[in-house]
């Protein structure tokens, strides 16, 4: 009785060693992009701070990300105030982006990798522009 008690807890043993690989090569088809980066537009004297949470992709291939941003100075002299919003990007030919559309203008964001837990950044903006925007804005985000 005992053998037959070790066999099977061996065969249990086996198979969760099995299903642990499993799940940790499920693990490396994560999208480098996935988590959590932070930093700060290049928009002028005063920047504006940047959180991007991607999460995993789903089963129509887009990632929910949410965009957090923090208050910044308008070239016209006010300030805008921060906010925060959800929608879905895509990963694509080593890069990850997303867009939406504000005030008649669609604004894209687009995540390139650099270094290791770095991603060159870049908000373009299409369509009308105020005088004091430009059509686009660089950042280097690392994760947080």
């Amino acid at each position: 009785m005992n053998r037959k008690a070790i066999v099977v807890a061996v065969i249990i043993a086996v198979m969760s060693a099995a299903g642990v690989a499993g799940s940790a090569e499920n693990s490396t088809n994560a999208s480098y992009f996935e988590g959590v980066w932070g930093g700060t537009w290049d928009m002028g004297q005063e920047g504006q701070a940047v959180t991007i949470t991607i999460g995993e992709k789903n089963e129509k291939g887009a990632h929910k990300t949410t965009y957090d941003y923090g208050w910044f100075k308008t070239g016209t002299g006010g300030s805008s105030p921060p906010g925060s919003f959800v929608t879905y990007g895509r990963e694509g030919d080593g890069v990850f982006s997303f867009s939406w559309s504000k005030e008649g203008a669609k604004r894209t964001v687009t995540l390139q990798k650099y270094k290791e837990n770095e991603v060159k950044a870049k908000y373009d903006i299409e369509g009308s522009l105020g005088s004091y925007q430009k059509p686009y804005y660089s950042a280097i985000l690392k994760r947080k």
